[in-house]
């Protein structure tokens, strides 16, 4: 019996040290594939990659590993590098966390291979020069348990894939600073209160319509050329605390909007915003950072309520807005009528 039961064991345990030895011929794979930089001088074979005692270089590389020894989440970070994207990652099977930073060297397209990680919750691959398409999750075998997925800083082209859709866990994309271009995919997020990011690149068309029933926690399109109305955003039962909408071209009418107590800050600036100031504004009870300016509004600001911890900045360049802290009202006169223009005799 106890040779069986022995036997039992060993069979158990050869999987697992088979493994773990698999997890260290990738992570040596992965430092040739990145051209051997100095920040992974302490990868060499043998290493205790599972010891954080014996990560002698924390600035470049981080790794933590399951009881059974394989790689759990993987850092890497101001690597010397000019190399395309290592695609051994993506065989380290039982990683859940994997995070790639201020590599401005790597370049190249994000492998495919990405979307097979199952048990990856949370990924950033952020400050890089990868470039071409942000990868597809459409068409797995089973759905992923991705989390948080930060893609920003870097040089990603081409339109916003759809399947993120299909990640039934993400509440937290961040798409921002790179070169995406079309139109933004409805149900992008699923989850409750989830946060969206896709400022600074060319994206054009409205803001999906279904996106008046997602409860953003924030949600940042600045920097793009979309428009149309985006004044479903607010609302008075909302959950968002940060909504930036700014150097856009959208154009609604802001007079009926309710700002929300939770609002704690929003950027409307730079974009065809028209109508007044609602009381809402003054309301708000959390509102401490908001940015109209350069819009189309007109008519007296309300007063009392949070008006005071705002300065003119915030509502500058407007069409004619008055009352503290901009100047009295009684101060204000409409422009005067342009000169008639005369035509010239024939």
């Amino acid at each position: 019996m106890s040779i069986k039961i022995f036997l039992v064991f060993l069979l158990c345990c050869i999987p697992s040290v088979l493994s773990t030895r698999d997890d260290e011929i990738t992570l040596l794979k992965i430092k040739k594939q990145l051209g051997d930089p100095y920040g992974l001088r302490w990868w060499v074979k043998g290493f205790d990659y599972c010891n954080a005692s014996a990560n002698v270089a924390p600035d470049y590389s981080g790794i933590t590993c399951t009881s059974t020894g394989r790689v759990e989440s993987l850092i890497l970070q101001n690597l010397d590098v000019t190399k395309p994207f290592p695609d051994g990652i993506c065989s380290l099977t039982e990683m859940d966390y994997l995070e790639i930073y201020k590599i401005p060297g790597l370049y190249g397209p994000i492998p495919s291979c990405f979307t097979k990680l199952y048990n990856l919750f949370r990924l950033s691959v952020t400050y890089t020069s990868l470039s071409g398409a942000v990868p597809d999750f459409s068409g797995r075998i089973k759905p992923l348990n991705l989390t948080t997925i930060n893609l920003s800083r870097n040089q990603l082209s081409g339109t916003i894939p759809p399947s993120f859709g299909s990640l039934p866990k993400l509440n937290y994309l961040d798409l921002s600073l790179n070169r995406l271009t079309g139109t933004i995919p409805p149900a992008l997020l699923s989850t409750s209160t989830p946060s969206l990011a896709l400022a600074n690149n060319n994206l054009t068309g409205e803001l999906p319509k279904c996106y008046e029933s997602v409860n953003f926690w924030v949600i940042d399109v600045g920097g793009n050329r979309l428009s149309g109305d985006a004044s479903f955003l607010f609302g008075k039962q909302k959950a968002a605390v940060n909504i930036v909408l700014a150097n856009n071209d959208f154009e609604f009418d802001l007079s009926n909007v309710e700002f929300s107590d939770n609002l704690y800050g929003f950027d409307l600036s730079h974009n065809k915003i028209y109508g007044k100031i609602p009381k809402s504004f003054a309301s708000a009870a959390d509102l401490w950072f908001p940015n109209l300016s350069f819009n189309r509004l007109c008519g007296e600001l309300p007063q009392g309520g949070n008006m005071g911890r705002f300065d003119a900045s915030v509502f500058a360049n407007n069409a004619c807005l008055c009352g503290y802290p901009l100047q009295p009202c009684s101060n204000w006169a409409p422009a005067s009528a342009p000169a008639p223009v005369s035509r010239p005799a024939f």
